[in-house]
């Protein structure tokens, strides 16, 4: 029993280690890239628009510069406007991009026209956020992939939302993690962090469950072959005292896990800023005059 209560603790620790460690070497490697983590709106968590004027929309295009890279994104992005809008490929289209301190940025606005059968056809977008990752190739090269967040008007008179960017999570993270050890981490971007939570704390867990077991025994045996009741009761300590260690160790982690899901910060996210519109109109009562209107 003791034996196979070993074998089960060391298949286990030796399946969590190799859980975590770095697989071999890609064909390709990122040498560089604009932040840590690559933000959520590159997988599921794309906002959602409060109206329906526009569209989210994520392009991808790849350049032998950052600025090469950019530009492929704007001709991606065209070719989906021309796609939805269904113009005429026979035309002439004029990309006339507008930018704030010349830099891409949340107010960056480009109007794609379009000069289909002597009619100018205008359509709006609006460019939120980009990430961009520098990757080696095998041969040597290096190549940027540029992935970029617009809005993309779906009216003449679109009304695109306000967002702004965080990395942090608070409650988000921390009921996950208060669920499931290392779940907030992940869900905030941590893949590695949360499934070393997770796998620690499975460890631990067979650790202490292994430790109690063969505790367990040997006070049976103590019980049972009195002429070794030192021997069999010295190795109950020693068992009682390795699973303490783990119990301690697991509580431990668990208090870490919960606070790193509260304060860490995650990657990147939207927030959609509620607009706030002032109006002034008169007022006629007891009091004449002109009231504030606040609208959220």
């Amino acid at each position: 029993m003791k034996k196979r209560m070993v074998s089960l603790m060391l298949f286990l620790c030796l399946f969590a280690g190799g859980m975590f460690c770095p697989s071999s070497a890609s064909a390709q490697k990122t040498v560089r890239q604009s932040e840590k983590m690559r933000p959520a709106w590159l997988s599921d968590k794309t906002p959602r628009p409060t109206n329906a004027t526009f569209h989210y929309r994520t392009v991808e295009a790849q350049g032998n510069t950052l600025d090469e890279a950019r530009r492929q994104c704007l001709v991606v992005l065209s070719e989906d406007v021309e796609r939805t809008w269904k113009v005429s490929g026979g035309g002439t289209q004029d990309i006339r991009e507008v930018q704030t301190n010349g830099e891409i940025d949340s107010r960056s606005v480009f109007t794609y026209h379009y000069n289909v059968a002597g009619e100018e056809v205008s359509i709006t977008t609006t460019c939120y956020d980009e990430y961009w990752e520098c990757v080696r190739y095998p041969d040597g090269a290096l190549r940027y992939h540029c992935y970029m967040l617009f809005g993309v008007a779906d009216t003449a008179q679109p009304e695109f939302d306000r967002l702004r960017f965080t990395r942090k999570y608070g409650a988000r993270g921390l009921w996950r993690s208060l669920i499931i050890p290392g779940w907030g981490q992940m869900y905030k971007g941590s893949t590695a962090k949360g499934l070393g939570i997770l796998g620690g704390e499975a460890v631990l867990a067979a650790g202490i469950i292994v430790s109690e077991n063969l505790r367990s025994s040997y006070i049976k045996k103590m019980i049972e072959q009195p002429q070794h009741q030192q021997t069999y009761n010295n190795r109950a300590d020693n068992w009682c005292n390795i699973r303490n260690v783990c119990i301690g160790a697991a509580a431990a982690l668990y208090v870490y896990n919960l606070v790193d899901a509260l304060v860490a910060n995650g990657r990147k996210r939207a927030v959609t800023q509620k607009r706030v519109y002032l109006s002034l109109q008169p007022v006629a009562g007891d009091c004449n005059g002109i009231g504030l209107a606040v609208n959220f």
